[in-house]
């Protein structure tokens, strides 16, 4: 099939009938929980500044092929609740794994809903118990949301086009003791707003949507809020009132909102991305043929060898008893025998023929794995992060060197024992490039 270059004219020869359907479910916890997100903030939520969502885009091509896009405001989405999920859209849905893709805004304002075994952040063991009913309570609205969104499938028009935005900012500075979390104007950015847009006459019907920055411009406060990117879906189905707009989070590992923390500035944001996304709904771009095609591979998380048992003993002795990361990895110890270095990491793509290829990554990603990948291949190319399963930065090559906040310090607040290997990114990258070419993608130098 050869590739649209944006100049179709819609005839019915180059036309490809789809059925999309979407639906959306509030979120926002009924009691007050733990907000996930920031370390430092150990006092339960007070409120509800706006309120948070499941939304789901359901895609059907002529032939009967399925996809299911979930958006979601939480921090991030477990590997428990994903397989959770998968395993009754699959008894429920007749879906399979590779056709169902939960993607997290990252949220700094959402609900804590993972069980602190180590007490890292809940050092009290007070919000355990509502953290295994909310939990419980978000497998099921995800499972939900993806069942309506299947039963409102109709005829629809599929077209791609992308905006761009500027709001976010590297926050990697070099500096003399090395990188600092701050902004720096200089550092790589991804300004692309790649949106997906399912018409039904002339009628905006779904928003399928995603940019690659931090949410984190509300201000650190104990109320839940979707920050920016619920600011922008609610504009969006505002200008858009028969429309769901559904958000995907770009590779945001290394980029923050400039400036932020303040409540005008997430609306101000979340007002720009809208424009964006607005702006490429109007310039139309180009239809989206098919056929719809959807992967999953799992490559291989390694990390670097951690302390041995003596080391951690030591480490926590001289912490009195405060070191989190020697507490956590004793725990482990103790339950399983042995820490684990390797860990499973499901990569994803979702081929629209040779128009569109997306691909989802899980955990928390540096822009510079959407540029290796999207300029890597020759067609329309959209990569999402913190999809499908993932609490952990998963830095490139030159950040594990160059070290700083994202590379050699957050792990010790998820799953996971040390510093990533510095082969993970090859592996990720080729990865998802194999997948993309298996989905309907040319990679640039095989087309030349």
């Amino acid at each position: 099939m050869t590739p649209n270059d944006g100049s179709d004219t819609d005839t019915e020869q180059n036309r490809t009938e789809w059925r999309v359907g979407t639906a959306t479910r509030v979120i926002t916890p009924e009691r007050l929980i733990l907000l996930s997100g920031y370390g430092d903030r150990t006092e339960p939520s007070t409120g509800t500044a706006m309120e948070l969502h499941a939304k789901a885009v359901a895609l059907e091509d002529e032939k009967g092929s399925v996809a299911v896009i979930v958006g979601v405001d939480v921090l991030g989405v477990t590997r428990d609740l994903h397989a959770a999920v998968v395993r009754r859209c699959r008894q429920e849905y007749g879906l399979e794994s590779a056709e169902l893709l939960v993607n997290a805004s990252h949220t700094h304002h959402g609900p804590e809903y993972r069980v602190d075994d180590s007490r890292l952040w809940d050092t009290a063991g007070t919000n355990d118990q509502r953290a295994r009913e909310y939990r419980e309570r978000l497998e099921d609205e995800i499972v939900d949301v993806v069942g309506a969104a299947l039963e409102a499938r109709s005829d629809a028009d599929l077209r791609y086009s992308h905006g761009r935005c500027g709001f976010g900012m590297n926050r990697r500075r070099p500096g003399p003791d090395g990188f600092d979390l701050a902004s720096y104007p200089d550092g790589v950015v991804d300004t692309d707003v790649p949106v997906l847009v399912a018409t039904s006459d002339d009628t905006v019907r779904a928003i399928l949507f995603g940019y690659a920055c931090h949410p984190t411009s509300h201000p650190k406060m104990r109320e839940f809020h979707p920050d920016w990117p619920g600011v922008a879906t609610a504009a969006l189905e505002e200008r858009f009132p028969d429309a769901t707009a559904v958000f995907l989070q770009g590779c945001a590992a290394d980029q923050n909102p400039v400036p932020r923390r303040e409540r005008e500035q997430t609306v101000q944001h979340g007002q720009t991305a809208a424009n964006a996304v607005e702006a490429a709904i109007g310039a139309r771009g180009k239809s989206v043929r098919g056929p719809l095609r959807t992967l999953t591979e799992e490559t291989t998380l390694e990390f670097e060898e951690q302390p041995d048992r003596a080391e951690l003993e030591r480490r926590l002795a001289d912490a009195d008893g405060e070191d989190r990361y020697a507490n956590r990895l004793l725990d482990v110890l103790d339950r399983d025998g042995e820490i684990r270095t390797e860990f499973p990491y499901l990569v994803q793509a979702i081929g629209f023929g040779s128009d569109l290829t997306l691909v989802s990554l899980p955990g928390e990603v540096p822009v510079r794995y959407a540029h290796r990948i999207t300029d890597a291949l020759a067609g329309d190319t959209w990569v999402a992060a913190y999809s499908n399963h993932g609490y952990v930065y998963v830095p490139t090559d030159r950040q594990l060197y160059e070290g700083g906040y994202e590379p050699t310090w957050v792990f010790i607040y998820w799953d996971y024992p040390a510093p990533v290997k510095p082969s993970t990114e090859d592996r990720i990258a080729e990865t998802a490039l194999a997948l993309a070419q298996r989905a309907g993608a040319t990679r640039r130098d095989e087309r030349e």
